[in-house]
């Protein structure tokens, strides 16, 4: 159990924050401290990624930290780092070992799927279940957060236009996505609370996927993923490429580049959420993001109301 519900592992990051006083503000995090943003002008994350990019980062980080104690991480609770982005996108199939645990082959293009960004939460925040026939599941993904505009990128633009990295939980409702008689992926990945993120931003300078990141998700203490970015079928820059060729993507877009083998719905038998289970993603380098599992608090309020 994570007391916040997020870890950060890496000694910089850029992200959002409830901060003394109850303003929700753009913040650094810098080895372990918290240094929030709205006195330098700052009134949105998208605002710092535009204006420092991330080969200044670590300069700017030193010239904030230098002028401002900060706070401890524990005095703040950390929102998902992008409020309400402009578009989610997401791909299925990205890693060989997942593409293999369901029998399939890779798709000779990414197979590219979008959330609704009310769908989108941070650490902490509960992931509502809203139906037990939904068969909720969950996913550990690398996101990646764009920082620079473009449309018809080419491989070599997209990869400039890639800000950082974040973890990204994308939480699925199986029977809408795959069991309910049509396709509906939108709607089984898009209901309210199915895109939790966090815990920051972490600049792709600091963080190489190509490399290889552990991609982690434990859901209470059960260990179900266990992957490695070089896994990867499409890298971050070629996703990000193929997603802009006639599409204007923008700061703070967040573009996930897929969940490695092991998710519940392939399990035998499969190992879907329920209310009272915590999940945990952790990729290396940037951080964990834990989230409680509960009913819908609406549907609890009107059973109470009925009685």
């Amino acid at each position: 159990m994570l007391p916040l519900g997020y870890r950060v592992d890496a000694r910089l990051g850029l992200g959002r924050a409830l901060v003394p006083g109850g303003a929700v503000e753009p913040v650094l995090v810098a080895h372990g401290r918290v240094y929030p943003l709205a006195s330098w002008g700052y009134r949105d994350v998208r605002e710092v990624m535009l204006e420092v990019p991330p080969e200044e980062f670590e300069s700017f980080a030193a010239t904030v930290a230098r002028t401002d104690k900060g706070l401890p991480l524990g005095a703040v609770r950390l929102a998902a780092p992008i409020e309400r982005p402009g578009k989610v996108l997401l791909v299925g199939l990205n890693y060989r070992s997942h593409a293999e645990e369901l029998g399939v082959k890779a798709p000779p293009v990414p197979d590219l799927f979008q959330k609704s960004s009310n769908a989108v939460i941070g650490p902490g925040d509960p992931i509502i279940i809203h139906d037990p026939g939904l068969r909720v599941d969950a996913e550990a993904e690398l996101a990646a957060v764009l920082g620079l505009p473009g449309r018809s990128m080419t491989l070599s633009e997209a990869a400039e236009a890639i800000w950082g990295y974040m973890v990204l939980n994308d939480v699925s409702a199986r029977t809408e996505q795959l069991l309910s008689g049509a396709t509906q992926w939108w709607k089984g990945k898009s209901r309210d609370t199915y895109a939790p993120t966090g815990p920051v931003i972490v600049p792709r300078t600091l963080v190489n996927p190509t490399k290889g990141l552990r991609v982690t998700l434990a859901i209470t203490d059960e260990k179900l993923q266990d992957g490695d970015t070089r896994d990867l079928i499409y890298t971050p820059a070629e996703l990000v490429e193929y997603a802009s060729r006639g599409l204007f993507l923008e700061p703070g877009d967040i573009v996930s580049t897929g969940t490695p083998s092991g998710v519940g719905h392939a399990r035998s038998p499969p190992r879907y959420l329920r209310s009272g289970d915590t999940a945990t993603v952790c990729i290396e380098a940037i951080g964990c993001i834990e989230n409680p599992v509960t009913e819908d608090p609406l549907k609890e309020a009107g059973k109470q109301a009925s009685q």
